[in-house]
């Protein structure tokens, strides 16, 4: 008698919870759709596969053209925001012209699809770009050591594949828009981009991961009096981060 008066109980208890549930939702509110997971809970900083509700991770990597740090929030699965500080010796718009400057930039991922060894996320990166003119497409001309900014907006999509345990692949595709100004020579722009991306992330324990990224296509730059910017109407576009992540 006690084991049926239990069980009575319980039932009445979860038709009440689920009853209040439905309360609480206004008319014609529906539950919304789950998040879509990720398909590993290891750590990525720079894949299709986004990292956990708050999760944080410091980052750091040099290359061409440049030498970068950066903090990425994982608000939640489906959205990692990066805040990367750059130090320039190249331009990162286009061409491999020298020249010194800095870059603020903030690499967003939102984690679109999960399954099985393979994530996929729509990445958007907004950057601002600041230094000597031949970052900004100056190069070879009078005012390339002038002072110099451009902005840029780059979007594409990135996948993960995790081809081995702590290893992921990374592939992806997309491009940038972007305008560039040299103040002393009234000289403003809108440049473009193409490019692929790929590279590989490897975890050496829980926390820490190591990391090879490249980007390779094809620049659009304006012809103006004096020539195109950045040299050439279609300068190629070259960039490459070795570093090391770590998941505080």
């Amino acid at each position: 008698m006690l084991r049926v008066t239990l069980a009575l109980a319980a039932i009445v208890a979860l038709c009440a919870s689920a009853t209040a549930s439905a309360q609480d939702r206004l008319p014609g509110e529906i539950d919304p759709p789950p998040a879509v997971a990720t398909t590993s809970g290891d750590a990525s900083l720079l894949s299709g596969r986004t990292n956990g509700t708050g999760e944080v991770m410091i980052a750091g990597a040099a290359g061409w053209p440049w030498i970068w740090a950066q903090v990425d929030i994982a608000f939640d699965p489906a959205f990692n925001l990066g805040i990367r500080a750059s130090l320039l010796y190249g331009s990162p718009f286009m061409a491999f012209e020298p020249g010194v400057g800095g870059e603020a930039s903030l690499p967003m991922r939102f984690h679109v699809y999960g399954e099985d060894r393979l994530d996929l996320a729509i990445f958007a990166t907004p950057a601002a770009v600041f230094g000597e003119a031949a970052t900004t497409g100056q190069g070879g001309t009078a005012a390339s050591g002038e002072f110099g900014w451009g902005l840029r907006l780059e979007g594409g999509l990135l996948a993960g594949y995790q081809a081995l345990d702590r290893v992921t692949l990374i592939l992806g595709a997309g491009g940038h828009l972007g305008m560039v100004n040299t103040p002393s020579a009234s000289d403003f722009n809108l440049v473009g981009a193409a490019f692929l991306r790929a590279g590989v992330e490897g975890l050496i324990s829980r926390d820490t991961l190591l990391f090879v990224l490249a980007d390779g296509g094809v620049g659009f730059s304006p012809t103006r009096t004096g020539g195109p910017l950045f040299r050439e109407s279609f300068p190629p576009v070259f960039r490459i981060s070795l570093g090391v992540g770590y998941l505080l």
